[in-house]
This record gives structure tokens, sequence and C-alpha cells, in this order.
């Protein structure tokens, strides 16, 4: 995660973080979303984004954390923003690994495998999940081919409405999912899974968008789709219906 040094005004935060703040060294380590991402050098991560848009990512980072699958919760503040403040994950992200994509793939997987056995009872609807019932429902989003891989290619944001609309029963609510598993959220340690960040997709969701997430992003660093059928194959072949990785990439691609 790439991080520039900043100076902030110690004004613009509230006053119950400025003890975490004063005297360190403050990162900007924002990334594609809205919200502004700030790494302190003791070592942890505060998140700000509009009021009440962090509240679900607060729950499920709290929530993994008690399962040993997240970094600790320090703090939630909602004023005219919100604040949301972890301490910084042990390890490193999967990026650090692209040398040795075998064992990247061995890594991810069963990580994955684990955190798609874990129970759902209290935990809400992804919000990826969630986004594949509005573009249902609304029948609108913008068609970003960006997301599409080669081996799941849809031609255009017609066919993928009609593979939405033909395969929209096989949707499963019913898997822990990250809803954004890609390498730079999964941590490692000394070759072992350490820990997920970046929870704001997370909840119950169809196993399928995690799979298809974790190839497009194996892909798209690894500059290769060498080891697509490997991921798969170390996942579990009798585990996933390959058939629902294109229709996932219409749904990803209509949002």
């Amino acid at each position: 995660m790439e991080k520039t040094k900043i100076q902030v005004n110690m004004d613009n935060f509230p006053k119950e973080l400025h003890s975490y703040l004063e005297g360190t060294q403050i990162y900007d380590s924002s990334c594609r979303s809205t919200a502004k991402v700030y790494y302190i050098s003791t070592g942890y991560y505060l998140k700000v984004d509009a009021k009440r848009k962090l509240e679900r990512e607060v729950f499920m980072a709290d929530w993994f954390y008690k399962k040993g699958l997240g970094a600790k919760m320090i703090q939630y503040i909602t004023t005219d923003q919100d604040y949301m403040l972890t301490k910084a994950a042990e390890g490193e992200d999967c990026l650090s690994d692209l040398n040795h994509p075998e064992k990247l793939c061995e890594l991810l997987a069963e990580t994955m495998r684990t955190l798609h056995s874990m129970p759902i009872f209290d935990v809400p609807k992804s919000v990826a999940f969630e986004n594949f019932l509005a573009a249902l429902e609304n029948g609108k989003g913008d068609y970003c081919e960006s997301v599409l891989m080669p081996r799941f290619m849809v031609s255009s944001k017609e066919e993928a409405w009609e593979i939405m609309q033909a395969n929209k029963h096989r949707l499963k609510c019913d898997t822990l999912i990250h809803g954004d598993f890609c390498l730079p959220n999964v941590i490692h340690k000394n070759n072992k899974f350490s820990c997920f960040i970046d929870l704001g997709m997370a909840g119950a969701g169809d196993k399928h968008s995690d799979l298809y997430w974790a190839l497009w992003s194996l892909q798209y660093n690894l500059k290769t789709e060498k080891y697509t059928d490997y991921f798969l194959d170390l996942y579990g072949r009798e585990n996933f219906d390959y058939s629902m990785l294109k229709v996932i990439a219409a749904f990803e691609a209509f949002g």
C-alpha cells in the first residue's frame, strides 16, 4: 500500500484522536474510494469518510478481529464525518509475493476456504451482494469492461443484462465473503495468513464473488491467466459452480 508523508491540522480531527496523532509521522494511504486513509507511524490506520458511511465496515472489522481474521478495531467516532481507527495489520499484503505465484495461490486458496467455512448467522448481507440486487432492481449501471477476464468475457452491457436476468435465481447469500478479495486486501506474515483488511464490502453473499475477484486480481497482478485453473483446483472444484463465474462477471461489469 503506497504511503505519502503529509502534514495534518490537528483541529480537523476529533479530540479523542489527538493522542494517537500527536508526535507521529502521518502518511496518506488513500486509494480508489472516496474515503481518506491515513497511516500513523506508531502502527495505526485512520479511515475518514462521510457521516455513517463507515458504520457497517466498523461492525465487520470488529467481527473479523474477534474471529481472528482481522486487525484490531480501536475506535469509531461519528460527528460531521466518520472516523475509524484500527491497528495496522501485522505482515505484508499479497502483492509482496508475486515472484512466487504457486505459493501465492496456495495461500489465497487456503485462506478463502477458511473464510467461506465461517458461520454467517450474525452478519449482515454483504454490500457486494446488495449491489447485485440493486443492479437487478434498478436496471442501471455503467458497463465496465476492465473488470472482465478474457475467459469470462461479456461482449456488451446488453449481454451482461441478459446473463443477469437469466441467472438471478442462481445467486446465493449463504457464505461469509470478503466482497473485494484482491491481493492487497489479504495480509500474510512468515508465509502464513495474518488477516484481512478493507472490509467495507464483507458480509453474507455468494462465494463466487470472492472467487471471481481473486482470479481477476491474480491475472491483473501476474499479467497472465496461467494460474487461474491452478487456484481453482486448490480451492476445490467440488466447492463451486464454474459456470457461475461468468454470471458474476456480468454482474460486476454491469455495476
